[in-house]
């Protein structure tokens, strides 16, 4: 009964990255469900034209890995709602490390982003959520098993997904839920340029559409798509399988890397 509640009553709902990819679409189909929604993210004009076609779309464009950005999104956020029920971290950035030309800053960008990008909007997020509120953050399988060149996301997503595992606990008594999202490739702006193969590429519309279904019951972890996840899970338990066979196949063709390696 208690989901059935949630799923009726109109929520104040925050989510980040909501200018593209999964962010967008969850934000659209919630408005659409009748829920009062904030979409952040830096590009304050897409913020406003999705917020022009779409009703119930309030833009608040911030970036959530800027200097000040906590204060700067807290003040914000109390001034357009007295209350949010759940929150959707949806911001994410990547790039892939060459060790034949190690970018070491790389990491740092990557972390800002999607690591203490996520802890500043839960900073901003949390004095304005009650009982029965609810953290989301899009994780990755890719924090399961060593990616090729994903050092820099991979680590991110590994320690936003420790960061909110270690958070529901605490926040268990508090009535506020947490879920891990860990998807699998998804058809986005962000892997538009991927130069490898991307097995069971979902849709982001899909993507958006599968979570709307699992969210409502605010499980702990949420992972798809289901045989990424069954291949991922057999590389954790043959680790030998995974280093050989498996993640090889997942990196760029041999002649590919070798002209990324020439390119002045």
């Amino acid at each position: 009964m208690a989901n059935q509640r949630r799923q009726t009553h109109c929520e104040h709902i925050w989510i980040t990255g909501a200018s593209s990819g999964i962010g967008r679409h969850l934000a659209i189909k919630l408005a659409n469900l009748g829920h009062r929604v904030i979409i952040s993210a830096r590009n304050r004009q897409a913020l406003e034209d999705m917020a022009s076609e779409h009703e119930g779309l309030i833009p608040l464009a911030v970036d959530v890995a800027a200097p000040g950005a906590k204060e700067n999104a807290c003040r914000r956020l109390a001034q357009l709602t007295p209350r949010l029920d759940r929150i959707i971290l949806s911001a994410g950035c990547c790039e892939y490390f060459d060790v034949d030309r190690p970018d070491w800053q790389m990491m740092e960008r990557v972390m800002s982003v999607n690591y203490f990008g996520a802890v500043n909007s839960i900073a901003a997020a949390l004095p304005l959520m009650g009982a029965n509120g609810h953290i989301v953050a899009m994780a990755s399988q890719a924090s399961r098993v060593p990616f090729p060149r994903a050092q820099a996301y991979g680590a991110s997503k590994a320690a936003l997904t420790y960061l909110l595992e270690s958070l529901g606990v605490d926040l268990h008594s508090k009535g506020i839920d947490v879920t891990v999202v860990q998807l699998g490739f998804v058809d986005t702006p962000m892997t538009a340029d991927n130069d490898f193969p991307m097995p069971f590429l979902m849709s982001a519309e899909a993507a958006a559409d599968q979570l709307l279904r699992q969210l409502s019951q605010r499980p702990r972890l949420i992972r798809f798509p289901r045989r990424l996840s069954w291949m991922i899970s057999l590389g954790q338990k043959m680790p030998g399988l995974w280093y050989r066979y498996i993640a090889p196949r997942l990196s760029r063709a041999q002649e590919e890397q070798q002209r990324a390696r020439t390119q002045v």
